[in-house]
Order: structure tokens, then sequence, then C-alpha cells
């Protein structure tokens, strides 16, 4: 995954110039770097039992996460929230999408 360069980004000049997007932008890829990839088949019971049942905090502390990213991932979902409450539904997902994109691309 290469470095993710903000400024290269397609943003619109709003989002450019907004502090919340950036924040979001850098926890996106934060939590981006920290996921750990991993085949359902091979989960133990209490895992699956924390997913389904929702506990996505208890699921990343049995996976393994730190405290730290655990903190990163709430704060993650929250600033997701805001973003679509200001800019519309689907923005937080539009913007992981282009810093996908450019952490993918060489």
């Amino acid at each position: 995954m290469r470095v993710l360069d903000v400024g290269a980004l397609p943003l619109a000049a709003e989002h450019r110039r907004d502090p919340l997007v950036l924040r979001f932008i850098e926890l996106d890829d934060r939590t981006s770097r920290a996921e750990m990839i991993s085949d359902p088949d091979a989960w133990f019971e209490d895992e699956w039992a924390a997913y389904q049942a929702g506990d996505w905090q208890a699921f990343s502390r049995l996976r393994g996460y730190t405290a730290a990213e655990i903190a990163d991932f709430a704060d993650f979902l929250q600033t997701a929230g805001e973003i679509d409450a200001k800019y519309g539904l689907d923005t937080a997902t539009s913007l992981s999408y282009l810093a996908e994109q450019h952490r993918s691309t060489s």
C-alpha cells in the first residue's frame, strides 16, 4: 500500500478546505492500514458470536486489534457519520473510495 498523498486526491474545493474531511481521510488511511484480513471460516465461536451480535468492539478485541486501533475505528465511524450528515449520504464512502484508489495505484 503506497503512502497516501491527500493533495493528490481529486477532492472538491469545499472538501479540501474542510478539516473534518481531512481528518476523516486521515482516519480512513490509518484504519485501512491496520485492517486484518481474515477468513470467516477460520473465526472462533466467540468471534462469530460478537460479529453476529453486531458488537464490533468485542469482535475487534477478539481479532487482536489494539485499544488505539479500536479507538481509531470508533473515531472513523463517528466522523463518517458527521461527514454524511454535513454533505449527504455516502459522501464518507466516496471519500474512502478515493483514498483506497490512490493507495492501491502505483
